[in-house]
């Protein structure tokens, strides 16, 4: 427990730390559990791999909690491109991948290419290589396990600074049009642990790659609606010389951006209930909200400072981008098996053991959090691209404003969405020894909430309907807006949403 903590302090301190003198780095929005050595991994032990270690979920459950199309003639996600957008990378990534398949049943994709960065453009980052090896191999496996048809593509950027994974995205899209771009990192808006000029750099990339047909997701984050940022506060008054930064509401970036899919968390209800019943149906889920290991995470959520409300939050009556956008399961107490070459350099370090020259190391973790649903979800637009192909008609593209006009419809949204009503996003504050819960945190309420977005989905039902849907087209004011976002320089960046 202390270990991991200090492993997460570390995380903070280093993302604080660097506002003074460069960017803060993008930090992976996930909870990796203990490593486990794997001593073999096949479809009959896999199960058994979860129950004698972390108790995690393999994708056949997932698929049936959440109703995905299977059997005779179910999309796979052909010819579809998930784009999974990383830094530092895993070393051994496609091994993992294969290794993963193998003990899950599941077949290699179609074609799997690593993209790094060519053009060095920044030497500084976390250098936090095992975290971001956990997060490689999560993206890459659970895309993979719910969109098994789909091409995996991995752009690797040298480091975890912005500036680098700005830089290999931007070497990558010209490759893959009309890719799912899955993002599994991010920032504060604002603040020390933050940049607010980032928007100049990246919203012109997503715009670019919308209008290539393709979409773009971010995970809203793990540490609830004020995004960690009463643990920065103390971090940064403990420095030399002191960092002023006041605890508040904060959005995470990129989840914020209008152009991203923003896929905030949920767990499972109490049992007997859980995500996933004993009859192997969908049990009902809340606000993700838990403490595990003696660490809490919970799901971003709130309001924009940087962003105006996009024209499809109109009708939820605020002047503010709201995020997320959608949700999906991101428990750690049930988290998703994780299959891994390398492992830590010491338990809880989030640097990887220089002594791995080769993938005779494996083990496996289970993780939580809102980087485990972006990749899924992610899988779920290739799937709709897929079906939407047999029909003649484009990809999905820009997805936003397609999910929001579903829900607006009472049928519509009961069938292809779980209206989640419970819980809350207040990061559990107490578990790090603070004397109360984040003053900051939305409750989750019928229809649309800061805590869980519209919901999660209902796989089959929701296909059904995305396929027989107009392809999102970036609204004209809305093109306008970003086109002149690099010319702003960090600051707001509005548009008027009655046009």
């Amino acid at each position: 427990m202390a270990k991991r903590l200090v492993t997460f302090l570390s995380v903070l301190t280093a993302l604080v730390c660097a506002s003074v003198a460069a960017a803060a780095p993008m930090r992976p929005l996930l909870e990796p559990g203990p490593f486990h050595p794997l001593a073999h991994f096949t479809p009959a032990d896999a199960a058994t791999q979860c129950l004698n270690g972390p108790p995690c979920y393999l994708p056949q459950e997932i698929q049936a909690a959440y109703n995905y199309p299977a059997g005779p003639g179910a999309p796979t996600g052909a010819d579809q491109t998930i784009l999974v957008l990383t830094a530092y990378g895993a070393p051994f990534v496609a091994n993992d991948l294969q290794l993963f398949d193998f003990g899950s049943n599941l077949p290699d994709p179609p074609h799997f290419r690593v993209e790094t960065q060519q053009l060095p453009v920044s030497s500084d980052g976390s250098g936090h290589t095992y975290t971001w090896e956990v997060e490689t191999d999560l993206d890459v496996q659970w895309a993979h396990a719910m969109a098994p048809g789909a091409n995996i593509v991995v752009a690797v950027a040298n480091t975890d600074d912005p500036a680098n994974v700005a830089e290999v995205l931007r070497e990558v899209l010209p490759k893959y049009p009309g890719a799912i771009i899955t993002q599994s990192f991010g920032q504060d808006e604002t603040g020390p642990a933050g940049d607010p000029t980032l928007p100049n750099t990246f919203s012109p990339l997503y715009l670019t790659a919308l209008l290539r047909g393709g979409t773009v997701l971010a995970s809203a984050g793990d540490l609830g609606a004020s995004n960690g940022t009463e643990i920065e506060s103390v971090l940064a008054s403990q420095m030399q010389p002191p960092i002023q930064l006041t605890p508040s509401v904060m959005a995470a970036y990129p989840a914020s951006d209008p152009l991203v899919l923003s896929v905030g968390g949920t767990e499972g209800n109490p049992y007997p209930g859980g995500l996933l019943t004993a009859n192997g149906t969908y049990g009902g889920e809340q606000a993700w909200n838990e403490v595990v290991f003696g660490f809490p995470g919970a799901g971003g959520g709130a309001p924009s400072q940087l962003f105006d409300a996009p024209p499809w939050q109109r009708s939820l009556h605020t002047s503010q981008r709201l995020e997320p956008d959608v949700s999906y399961n991101a428990s750690e107490v049930d988290g998703y098996l994780v299959i891994l070459s390398c492992r830590p350099s010491a338990p809880g370090s989030p640097v990887l053991d220089p002594n791995c020259p080769d993938s005779s190391h494996s083990g496996y973790v289970a993780v939580g959090g809102t980087s485990a649903g972006t990749p899924q979800w992610a899988a779920i637009i290739a799937l709709a691209n897929e079906l939407r192909a047999q029909s003649h008609r484009g990809p999905l593209g820009f997805v936003s404003p397609t999910l929001y006009e579903i829900a607006k419809d009472p049928t519509a949204y009961a069938r292809d969405f779980h209206d989640i009503t419970t819980g809350n996003n207040a990061l559990n504050l107490m578990a790090l020894g603070f004397p109360a819960a984040s003053q900051f945190g939305f409750a989750a309420a019928p229809g649309y909430d800061l805590a869980t977005g519209l919901g999660s989905p209902n796989v089959s039902n929701l296909l059904f309907d995305l396929q027989k849907r107009d392809s999102g087209n970036v609204p004209g004011n809305l093109l306008k807006a970003f086109k002149a976002v690099g010319k702003d320089h960090g600051k707001k960046h509005g548009f008027d949403p009655s046009r």
